[in-house]
């Protein structure tokens, strides 16, 4: 009986370390390299291809599945964050084709509510990785810019439930017809380019854009801020164990 006790303590153990290891990997589990490069490819790369014009809606409903449940294996380790994170994924996934089969302006404003929490959630994730203690690696660094982009892919959503709401929101009008469209100028407003092709005109649309050139920016400044800090710690820690 105590022999297996302790094997038991022993297989405990082992899974806690496991878990652990899984936490703090990853690359092991959730697979960050491929959720960053699946957002390149899906957001730019096809695009630029002119991939999927004929139907559109098909293919970003399809990307963005892809996208939303890759993003969600990342909370893989942390119990609670990854139920969260499962829960409202999977709950965008499947309003956002039961608007595809039922293409209702209501079913269209749930389902980019429900694409909004999961893009916001999934940002969330991968912020507290990014901005926890330890060294700066490169997984760290990919974690930053996949929130970059997905500020840009809940922005495009947050606009376009703004024109099923107020029609008429961005000048010229018809301009923002399409998802492309809604990414295009959320991108180009992230990145403060602004180049006035695409112009908000109502109070909510202006108040939007306002807040997502700037939360782009002080992203960027407390980004570099925070990874210059932790290099500096890692590096005098170091220092100070080789001086011993």
């Amino acid at each position: 009986m105590e022999s297996e006790h302790k094997n038991r303590l022993g297989h405990r153990r082992v899974r806690q370390k496991a878990r652990a290891f899984i936490a703090e990997s990853w690359q092991s589990q959730a697979n960050l390299s491929f959720f960053l490069a699946l957002l390149v490819f899906v957001g730019f790369v096809l695009p630029s291809l002119g991939f999927g014009r004929k139907d559109a809606k098909l293919y970003s409903d399809l990307a963005f599945s892809l996208v939303v449940i890759s993003g969600a294996a990342i909370a893989w380790g942390q119990r609670r964050l990854f139920l969260l994170t499962v829960f409202v994924s999977s709950a965008s996934v499947a309003v956002r084709w039961m608007a595809y089969r039922i293409p209702t302006p209501g079913l269209q404003l749930w389902a980019d509510g429900w694409a909004l929490a999961a893009t916001v959630v999934i940002a969330l994730v991968l912020l507290v990785q990014v901005f926890r203690n330890g060294p700066v690696t490169h997984s760290r660094i990919q974690g930053a810019i996949a929130v970059y982009l997905l500020y840009g892919v809940a922005w495009a959503h947050a606009y376009h439930i703004t024109e099923l709401l107020h029609p008429g929101s961005f000048n010229p009008p018809g301009s923002m017809s399409s998802i492309s469209d809604f990414a295009y100028f959320s991108f180009v407003t992230l990145s403060t380019l602004g180049y006035g092709d695409i112009t908000p005109v109502r109070p909510i649309s202006r108040s939007l854009s306002v807040g997502e050139s700037l939360a782009g920016q002080l992203y960027l400044a407390v980004l570099v801020a925070r990874l210059v800090a932790m290099e500096v710690i890692t590096w005098q820690s170091k220092t100070n164990q080789n001086s011993e």
